[in-house]
C-alpha cells in the first residue's frame, strides 16, 4: 500500500511539473518553399503529435536568401534552435560558432554515427568535433541518357569507367545541327563542384592536404581543365554550357539533347518524374584517381545559444536520428536518396518502375569506392567566386587553363591566408 502510494504521488508531482512548465516552443530553420514547406510540416506534426509538450515553429527561406538569413539572426541573438546549414557555408558559421557540439549527447543517447554514410558524418565535423546530423548526404552524380547511348550503338559503360570511356560517348553521339543537334555531355559552371571531378581524376585538386595552398594552378590540374574545355571547344558539349543552370542542362536530358550530365540527387528525383525517360547515375569517370565524385552532405544542429537543448535535441533526433521518423518520412515522399546506409530506407525511396534503376547499387559504390568529399573550409565560397569567372574565360577561349589559373592564384592565397587560422577544418 505504502509503497502504491508513493508512486501515486510521484505520478500526480510529475504531471503538475509538465502542467506547470507548460508546453515548450522551438524554432526550426531551414530552406525550402515558405508557402508549401511539405514534407516538413508533416514531419514538424508527426513530432508534435508525438511529443505534445514541444512545440515547432518553422522559418523557412528560399535558398538564396537563407544562410544570409540565418547569420543575421545570430547576430542579433535570436538564433533558431535547431537549423540546417549547407556545408558550403559550415566553416564559415563555426567561426562565429554558431552550433552546438553534440558531442555529450551523442554519447549520452548512443547514438550510432556508422548508420550514416560516413562522409555525411564528415561534413558535420569541424575540428575533430560533430555540431549536427546529416542530412541529404548524396553523390554529384553522372546521368546517363540510355536512350541517346542506344541510339549511337553504345552500352552503358561498366562502373569503373575512364576518362578515355567519357571521351568516346562524347563523341560518339554528337550529331546533327542547330535545335536537332545531340551532345556528348552538359554541366554548367555555377559552382566549381562540376569541375573538381575532372581535376581529382587527374591526380589534381584545389588545394594541398591541409587545405592552406591553392593547387588549382598546378599543371595536373590545369591539363584536366584544359582536356575538358578542348570537348567543348570541338562542340561536343552544348554552348550553354558557360551559362548553363541546372534547368537548362534538364531540359536538355529529358528532351534527349545530352547523352550526359552531372546531377544531383535532387535533380535525379526530378528527372525521375519524366514520363519515358530512361536513365541511370554512375560515378564520375575515373583517372590515375577513382575517387572522382563528389559526395556532399549538409548539417542539421542546435543553435550554441539556445535556451531549449533538451526539446531541440528531442526534435533533431526524430528528425535525423538513426531511429528518429524524419528519415522514413523524407523517403515516403522521395526527398532526398538516404542518407543513412539501411535497407529499410532505400525500399522506401526506390521504386523499381522508374529509372534510375541502380540508383540503390551505385550510390552505395560510390560512398565505398568512388566518393570524394570537397575540400570545404571557412572562405570555400570567397574562394569559388574568385575561381568561376576565370572558368568561363577559360571555356569562352579568352584564356588558356594555365594562364587563367596563375592569374588568380595570388588572390585565392591571400584568402586561403585570411581564413586559414580561424576556421580551417
Amino acid at each position: 500500500m505504502k509503497r502504491s502510494f508513493i508512486a501515486i504521488m510521484a505520478f500526480l508531482f510529475a504531471a503538475a511539473m509538465v502542467a506547470a512548465q507548460g508546453t515548450v516552443t522551438i524554432k526550426y530553420a531551414f530552406w525550402g518553399n515558405p508557402d508549401a514547406i511539405g514534407v516538413e510540416k508533416d514531419i514538424i506534426d508527426q513530432f508534435e503529435k508525438e511529443n505534445p509538450s514541444i512545440k515547432v515553429e518553422p522559418i523557412v527561406s528560399a535558398y538564396a536568401d537563407y544562410h544570409t538569413k540565418l547569420l543575421t539572426m545570430i547576430a542579433g541573438g535570436s538564433a533558431p534552435d535547431v537549423m540546417r546549414v549547407d556545408s558550403y557555408y559550415f566553416s564559415d558559421f563555426m567561426q562565429v560558432k554558431a552550433l552546438r557540439d553534440l558531442g555529450d549527447l551523442l554519447m549520452r543517447d548512443k547514438v550510432d554515427l556508422s548508420s550514416y554514410y560516413q562522409q555525411g558524418v564528415e561534413d558535420c565535423t569541424y575540428k575533430g568535433k560533430i555540431y549536427g546530423l546529416p542530412w541529404s548526404t548524396a553523390p554529384l552524380y553522372m546521368a546517363i541518357n540510355l536512350k541517346v547511348l542506344e541510339k549511337a550503338g553504345l552500352k552503358a559503360p561498366r562502373l569503373d569507367w575512364t576518362w578515355d570511356d567519357f571521351a568516346a560517348i562524347c563523341k560518339a553521339v554528337t550529331k546533327g545541327d542547330g535545335a536537332d543537334k545531340v551532345y556528348g555531355f552538359a554541366f554548367d559552371l555555377t559552382n566549381i563542384s562540376g569541375i573538381l571531378p575532372f581535376v581529382w581524376a587527374n591526380g589534381g585538386d584545389l588545394f594541398n592536404a591541409d587545405k592552406t595552398k591553392f593547387t588549382l594552378d598546378q599543371p595536373v590540374a590545369t591539363a584536366a581543365i584544359q582536356r575538358l574545355v578542348d570537348l567543348y571547344k570541338k562542340g561536343y558539349m552544348p554552348p550553354e554550357t558557360v551559362s548553363a543552370t541546372a534547368d537548362i542542362n534538364t531540359r536538355l536530358f529529358v528532351n534527349d539533347k545530352v547523352a550526359m550530365r552531372m546531377a544531383s540527387g535532387m535533380e535525379v528525383l526530378s528527372m525521375q518524374k519524366v514520363d519515358g525517360l530512361r536513365f541511370e547515375v554512375y560515378p564520375m569517370p575515373r583517372g590515375v584517381s577513382r575517387n572522382a565524385t563528389v559526395y556532399k552532405s549538409n548539417v542539421v544542429g542546435i543553435a550554441s545559444g539556445s535556451k531549449n537543448i533538451a526539446a531541440a535535441w528531442t526534435f533533431l533526433k526524430f528528425l535525423r536520428g538513426p531511429e528518429g521518423k524524419g528519415e522514413t518520412l523524407y523517403m515516403q515522399a522521395k526527398r532526398m536518396p538516404p542518407t543513412m546506409d539501411n535497407p529499410k530506407y532505400w525500399a522506401l525511396y526506390v521504386d523499381a518502375s522508374k529509372y534510375p534503376k541502380l540508383i540503390e547499387t551505385n550510390t552505395k559504390a560510390i560512398s565505398k569506392t568512388y566518393g570524394r568529399k570537397l575540400p570545404l573550409r571557412a572562405g570555400w565560397l570567397e574562394v569559388e567566386e574568385a575561381v568561376r569567372p576565370s572558368l568561363q574565360l577559360i571555356f569562352t577561349g579568352d584564356q588558356s587553363a594555365s594562364d587563367a589559373m596563375k592569374a588568380i592564384a595570388g588572390r585565392v592565397q591571400a584568402i586561403l591566408d585570411r581564413t586559414t587560422d580561424k576556421g580551417n577544418q
